[in-house]
């Protein structure tokens, strides 16, 4: 069965470029436990149908979190935002 988890915070990176700037993301567990998952391993998730991934986005709106191209990489992006995943990049940094 497909997890259902909702991220909460993202890791950054020191690049310049929208679709190279997240490392990882995080949240909470359900048991309150903090958790990280790397972009790559966040997108082979997806594509394997493992798991799916949500932001509240604004006060509990839910939008789900895919996979786009752009720029020669595969990364996160949420899937209202075009291009660029400012969705996440909305999101604060992972303590």
């Amino acid at each position: 069965m497909r997890q259902s988890i909702r991220v909460e915070c993202i890791v950054r990176t020191d690049r310049v470029s929208p679709h190279y700037r997240i490392r990882a993301i995080g949240g909470r567990s359900r048991e309150g436990e903090p958790w990280r998952l790397s972009e790559e391993a966040a997108i082979a998730a997806i594509e394997n149908e493992r798991a799916t991934f949500y932001v509240e986005w604004p006060k509990g709106r839910r939008l789900d979190i895919v996979v786009g191209q752009g720029l020669g990489k595969t990364y996160l992006k949420a899937e209202r935002d075009g291009e660029s995943p400012e969705t996440l990049l909305g999101l604060p940094d992972c303590g």
